[in-house]
């Protein structure tokens, strides 16, 4: 009996220590103010790099397979893949005059890359698998873009420096149009199984879900804030296999702005903030965050799924 007695308590000491371990993520990380890319591991802070990125600049993360990762490169004028490997350049379209100001860099599932550009408008350029342009248009409606999203129709999902959140197809033809109230500078757009979607409400500091009747049915941040807590701007998130989003929570453009606030923060389903990253000495501002725990960078992923 006495034998039994220990074997359970035993067993409820580890379920307390294991319920009572912190998370640790492996995370790659776009840090707009101080101009790097970097892999944190927190599990094994020796394996950690950090990529010095040329101009100063790089906008949204792909894992495009192979080990690599996609960026758009707005002092340059194009897009870059690293391998995370090596951390070196594997693969790159530039030109400055054409594509400057490039704010989001997509693959295809079919091998195109789609090209947002803060100019003339928006300006969108598609590119075949060898990197030579083979369609482009402007998006009149705002000045200023960051993120685009594919759905699995195949068609791009973004937003603007308004409140404003637009459907449109490779040639740019308006599929939908939706307001997402108290949100400025919409970041990012994406597309959940259900078929609502999941937005970054930049200024608004807030993600919101919208169903399908253009409600916002859901919330996740907002001002103001919990104490400890800045939702200064909401940028590039993830949705994580157990419904937990990791969002990159920007807080200025300054190399010292990361002080003010969490520099990334992991939301449960019921809203509660359960994870936090901050980290003002190795990074400045963090605008573009991929979890790469069980992702397998061998493989492709894109936010529809395929």
């Amino acid at each position: 009996m006495q034998r039994l007695l220990l074997c359970f308590c035993f067993v409820l000491f580890c379920s307390f220590v294991s319920a009572a371990e912190p998370v640790k993520h492996k995370l790659l990380l776009l840090d707009e103010s101080r101009g790097q890319m970097l892999y944190v591991d927190q599990t094994a802070s020796e394996k950690n790099w950090c990529i010095a990125l040329e101009g100063g600049k790089a906008w949204g993360l792909q894992l495009t397979g192979d080990n690599r990762v996609l960026v758009a490169m707005p002092t340059q004028g194009g897009y870059r893949e690293y391998d995370l490997t090596t951390q070196k350049v594997v693969r790159e379209k530039f030109d400055k005059n054409r594509y400057g100001g490039a704010m989001s860099a997509i693959r295809l599932p079919d091998g195109r890359t789609v090209l947002a550009c803060d100019r003339d408008g928006a300006g969108f350029f598609v590119f075949d698998e060898g990197d030579k342009e083979i369609a482009a248009w402007n998006f009149q409606k705002f000045i200023k873009i960051r993120q685009i999203r594919r759905t699995n129709r195949d068609t791009l999902l973004f937003g603007s420096n308004t409140d404003k959140i637009y459907e449109t197809d490779l040639t740019g033809k308006i599929l939908k149009e939706t307001t997402l109230p108290d949100a400025q500078y919409i970041y990012q757009i994406s597309e959940l199984p259900n078929g609502n979607k999941l937005a970054a409400a930049g200024y608004g500091g807030f993600l919101a879900e919208i169903d399908k009747d253009n409600n916002a049915v859901k919330r996740w941040g907002g001002k103001p804030e919990p104490a400890g807590l800045l939702f200064y701007f909401m940028s590039q998130f993830q949705v994580l296999k157990n419904g937990n989003i990791v969002a990159a929570t920007w807080t200025g453009h300054g190399a010292d702005d990361s002080k003010k606030g969490q520099q990334v923060a992991e939301f449960a389903p019921d809203g509660k903030v359960v994870w936090t990253w901050h980290d003002p000495q190795l990074a400045g501002s963090i605008h573009g965050v991929i979890v790469l725990d069980d992702l397998d960078t061998k493989q492709f992923y894109n936010d529809a799924g395929n």
